[in-house]
């Protein structure tokens, strides 16, 4: 009876260490001679690209065992198609990152059936920076300033009905009346920057700081365009002068709806693991992650490669915001998402 005892337990034991020598694994070893796929949801030389591979290349020689860490671009669907492999099919064991779009963060909450994800049980590793959202005019149409938005029509490029270049002008024109006329079918950024520059439409809402910055410089150089307004949940310190359209609001749900909808530029580029990660693997990411930030060789890359790295936030910052955009009252969530499910 007892041998029989000692054979189940021993027989226990051994499919239990079957089962979980991952978990079990010291990281350093773990990661020794492995391949970390660093993903983002947009083709190359766009924003997020950009700044995911400056982190890319620094970011491995702060994790144990130095794994080699690979980019790999992943667009669709304005950044969906890579979130919903992130959260649903990449591998759950710490050699998968992503950079999701910050403002997809909240399609579960507006009912988007083909957002595939729960932004809330994701491993937030950190954001590389803060960034605020921009609606942008070309001077020489004459749309320069958030007066001209409200008292003329202003021709904006957009990328379809449900992308961020729609919605947000759409949200605009609501909460503080803003007279934007959104012209959709242009298939990214880069097609609306060349329709402004030949004169088709008047500007852009979306574009944010960061991006123009390290992808239009010139536009910023040689005055070009105009900074009609920023959106962020406050001003960025290099846009004083520049309005937010928050101030501009009086009352609470109002003010509640334009944070739900812009309040996720504090997590400018955010970057994140799958659900499932042991505990272990995603600290060691996020300390990985703090270090690069101080990296000499990093901030120096940052320079060259033009991007704003402006309040950058830990994984568990990230956590907390998403936490607090899911804490929205109903009734305000019910309003924008009725905004943004327009077509007009």
């Amino acid at each position: 009876m007892r041998s029989s005892i000692v054979r189940a337990a021993l027989a226990v034991a051994g499919l239990v260490a079957l089962c979980t020598p991952a978990a079990a694994q010291p990281v350093e070893d773990f990661y020794k001679g492995k391949t970390i796929r660093f993903l983002v949801g947009y083709g190359a030389g766009t924003g997020y690209d950009v700044y995911m591979r400056v982190v890319q290349r620094h970011i491995a020689k702060h994790l144990p065992g130095r794994p080699t860490i690979v980019p790999e671009n992943m667009p669709g669907a304005g950044g969906l198609v890579m979130t919903n492999y992130l959260y649903n099919v990449a591998a759950r064991d710490g050699t998968v990152i992503g950079m999701p779009s910050r403002n997809l963060v909240t399609d579960p909450l507006h009912g988007n059936d083909v957002a595939k994800f729960d932004a809330l049980k994701f491993n937030w590793i950190g954001s590389v920076s803060s960034d605020v959202s921009t609606c942008l005019g070309w001077r020489a149409s004459g749309a320069n300033t958030l007066q001209d938005a409200m008292t003329r029509e202003v021709k904006l490029g957009g990328n379809g009905p449900q992308t961020d270049s729609a919605i947000m002008p759409r949200v605009l024109n609501a909460l503080i009346g803003t007279k934007f006329k959104t012209f959709n079918g242009y298939p990214d950024s880069a097609a609306v920057g060349l329709a402004m520059e030949q004169g088709e439409v008047d500007g852009y809402c979306g574009f944010t700081l960061g991006s123009v910055r390290s992808a239009r410089p010139v536009w910023l150089e040689k005055n070009l365009v105009s900074i009609m307004m920023q959106m962020a949940p406050a001003k960025h310190p290099d846009l004083k002068d520049t309005p937010n359209p928050l101030d501009l609001l009086k009352d609470d749900d109002s003010r509640q709806a334009y944070l739900l909808v812009f309040g996720a530029g504090d997590m400018g580029r955010p970057i994140a693991a799958p659900p499932g990660v042991p505990a272990d693997r995603v600290a060691t990411l996020r300390a990985a992650f703090e270090a690069t930030l101080k990296d000499s060789e990093f901030i120096e890359d940052v320079k060259t490669s033009r991007i704003d790295v402006d309040k950058p936030t830990t994984g568990a910052a990230v956590e907390a915001l998403i936490r607090q955009l899911y804490a929205t009252p109903k009734r305000v969530v019910d309003r924008v998402t009725d905004l943004r499910n327009r077509t007009d």
